[in-house]
């Protein structure tokens, strides 16, 4: 028996269409959420507190080339990597207190109130920090050039 004959009554395949798998699907800080330890994180820290003024200003830069490089979309399996905007902040807040250990700055987003409000209920680990902080030069050398500005701004704050 030929191939022609075998599968002759099967519809003609066609060339599947382009797939849109979607924006990137990253965790994002929810800060007005009550946690089990009936905390408002958003009042964890004063309305003046540095780490608003870091929040703010890393709110306010195109992270849209980090943002492409994740590979969880919307419309695709997988999970949703923590953004790349958080672990710039913290990296920023981090340095900006002396801290440049990967799991010194993962323990403090589990135990200290700053850190907790600036993760905004996303868990975050060491691995994912020095992966962030080490796999893209330009985020690392962002984090460490604001370092002094930031500084500075701590100063004026106090």
């Amino acid at each position: 028996m030929s191939d022609d004959e075998l599968f002759s009554d099967l519809p003609e395949q066609t060339k599947s269409r382009a797939f849109d798998a979607g924006g990137a699907r990253l965790r994002e800080p929810v800060r007005d959420q009550i946690e089990l330890r009936a905390v408002d994180l958003d009042r964890l820290i004063g309305a003046d507190h540095p780490a608003r003024v870091i929040w703010d200003y890393v709110r306010g830069l195109d992270l849209s080339r980090l943002e492409q490089a994740v590979r969880a979309r919307e419309h695709t399996p997988g999970q949703a990597p923590v953004s790349p905007r958080l672990l710039l902040a913290l990296w920023l807040y981090a340095t900006s207190e002396g801290i440049g250990s990967a799991r010194a700055l993962a323990r403090l987003c589990e135990s200290h109130d700053v850190y907790r409000w600036l993760c905004g209920g996303v868990s975050v680990n060491y691995h994912g920090l020095a992966d962030f902080r080490t796999a893209d030069p330009p985020a690392r050398s962002a984090a460490d050039g604001e370092r002094g500005d930031i500084v500075r701004v701590r100063r004026d704050q106090s």
